[in-house]
């Protein structure tokens, strides 16, 4: 009898024991399912300016609206899905978290991305983790006057790379903006042929340095000649061997250098550009972003081409830069696209797919990029797309074509025009207030 009881009260504790589990495991499951529905307790807001509206805009709007930017509490940020036309808010924590979202029309951003979503031979998202959207193919519609005029009143043309997401852009006051998507703009036209850097005769060999925060074409750009419109004095040779540069009709204006904003850019490189690395442009893209540099390599082995003092960097934070690597990689268009992203990009010129015939940013001349090069024995390269079509790394103090590069602000807004050849090199884009 002792026997049975005792048997009986052991299966009571155990079945005791297994709903006690049961109960918590579904308990937890609630609490689990409740943080991931978590979007549900986000509160969203829409303005036009200072206006606030009764609902979000719809994508095909009257007014013309499209998203300008979010401002969330909680640590909370917003990306918006311009194909589905919804916000999508991620970094959430926290329940009952606000966002308020802002609307402008005529902003540039949405006018491409409209563009992306009707034809996919002038625009394509890139296979990067940024999902960066880019001008491609051999002559796209991506010409822009922002306002830039040379001595006799003509427009000097810039082209856009394309529409680069999670940039981080020093503010004025010098906070930071995290997340940020920004036009990316180059140059149409080279600002003739300069050294990328140069150096002293007992520095590197008189080769240069290959770092980018102290280039000399760096500072040329930023704060020198270019930066002041004026005439000065660059470098085109080794052993700082310098010449003549005349920007005063052809360098920023003080209007353009207010529609240009000040990021954070990766200068970064690639460890090694031999297989199995495989140099294609996403390669090429998460060198930049990574913490190799171009001394790295040579760091303990020393030599005349390796015996600078500078220290290195993988990012600067700055207005005027060049063209990456991948940027020229990610150019690439027409049929031979996705064959091109992953081809080597160092055999394009003997390849037999005409990447480099499919290729907008593709001048058939030298062109420097901003990435330096790391080689086992010098620290004065950097890597430069060659006139044939591939890349290659030489000498800093070699004098390449110049391109600059540099990031327009959010709120850039763009004339309408119905015009279907708007874009063009005849027809390019105008900006707001751009006579």
């Amino acid at each position: 009898m002792k026997k049975i009881a005792s048997s009986i009260f052991l299966k009571l504790i155990i079945v005791t024991l297994f709903i006690t589990l049961i109960s918590t495991i579904f308990q937890f499951n609630n609490i689990y399912e409740k943080f991931n529905d978590i979007e549900e307790d986000v509160f969203l807001t829409f303005y036009n300016g200072d206006i606030q509206l009764n609902k979000m805009p719809k994508k095909d709007n009257e007014d013309n609206l499209g998203f300008d930017y979010a401002e969330c509490n909680n640590g909370a940020s917003v990306e918006w899905d311009y194909k589905k036309w919804a916000p999508i808010v991620t970094n959430l924590t926290k329940s009952k978290t606000k966002c308020n979202l802002y609307f402008a029309p005529n902003l540039i951003n949405n006018y491409i991305y409209e563009v992306a979503e009707k034809s996919s031979s002038e625009l394509a998202y890139d296979n990067t983790s940024d999902k960066n959207l880019r001008y491609i193919g051999s002559s796209p519609r991506n010409y822009i006057d922002i306002g830039d005029r040379d001595s006799s009143n003509k427009p000097i043309l810039w082209q856009i790379i394309g529409i680069m997401n999670n940039m981080i852009i020093i503010n004025k006051d010098g906070t930071i903006s995290n997340g940020k998507s920004l036009i990316k703009i180059i140059r149409a036209d080279s600002i003739g042929k300069w050294s990328w850097d140069s150096s002293a005769n007992e520095v590197n060999y008189g080769y240069g340095v290959n770092e980018w925060s102290e280039a000399d074409i760096m500072t040329t750009l930023n704060t020198g000649a270019y930066w002041n419109r004026e005439s000065g004095q660059c470098y085109n040779g080794s052993s700082d061997k310098q010449a003549t540069c005349d920007f005063s009709s052809t360098g920023l204006t003080e209007s353009v250098k207010e529609k240009i904003v000040k990021v954070r850019w990766n200068t970064g490189t690639v460890e090694t550009i031999s297989y199995p690395s495989s140099p294609i442009p996403k390669y090429m893209y998460e060198g930049e972003r990574s913490n190799h540099h171009g001394k790295e390599q040579c760091a303990s082995s020393g030599g005349n081409h390796c015996n600078d003092n500078v220290p290195r960097t993988t990012t600067w934070d700055g207005y005027i830069g060049l063209m990456y690597l991948s940027d020229y990689g990610y150019a690439v268009g027409g049929d031979v696209r996705v064959k091109c992203l992953n081809y080597d990009m160092i055999n394009w010129d003997g390849s037999n797919l005409d990447c480099k015939g499919n290729n907008w940013l593709f001048t058939g001349a030298n062109q420097w990029t901003i990435t330096p090069f790391s080689l086992s024995s010098y620290a004065n390269e950097a890597f430069y797309i060659y006139s044939g079509g591939d890349f290659d790394s030489t000498f800093a103090y070699y004098a390449y074509n110049i391109r600059p590069t540099v990031y327009l602000n959010s709120d850039i807004k763009i004339q309408e025009k119905s015009d279907s050849n708007y874009g063009s090199q005849s027809n390019p884009f105008v900006i707001e207030g751009v006579s």
